[in-house]
């Protein structure tokens, strides 16, 4: 990335997430639709993150816990095992998408997504099953 611009990141404290959408728009050739649900995964991806590294020290009112009918710290509602493996296969989706399908606008990418590919089939001989459109 252009230092100018990565200054620019940091003076205006860009969130993270519209960095990453950057820079894969510009190694990769995205249509719009393919950007905007990039956009919406990571955003989501980070909104959890800061919850886990940023929590908030307010007390709260409780969350009903969908799966036990209950009212519980947000914690509980936020951190339990489905939203975590919905946010792993959307991660890995992505990185499926763009491995498999991404049209790269560099040649050192090209390289790259050949070993990302290997892992990644390791991973999932059949595919990802969760894999999203780019």
């Amino acid at each position: 990335m252009p230092p100018l611009l990565v200054d620019q990141w940091r003076s205006k404290r860009t969130a993270r997430y519209s960095q990453i959408i950057e820079v894969l728009r510009r190694g990769f050739h995205l249509k719009a639709k393919g950007i905007k649900i990039l956009r919406q995964n990571l955003k989501e991806i980070y909104r959890f993150r800061d919850l886990a590294v940023h929590p908030s020290g307010k007390i709260q009112a409780p969350l009903l816990h969908p799966e036990i009918d209950v009212g519980v710290e947000r914690r509980f509602v936020h951190f339990r095992a489905q939203n975590a493996e919905t946010i792993v296969n959307a991660a890995i989706g992505m990185l499926w998408d763009l491995a498999n399908n991404g049209r790269p606008t560099d040649d050192r990418i090209v390289e790259y997504m050949k070993g990302l590919r290997q892992r990644l089939a390791e991973l999932f001989p059949s595919g990802h099953p969760n894999s999203c459109e780019v």
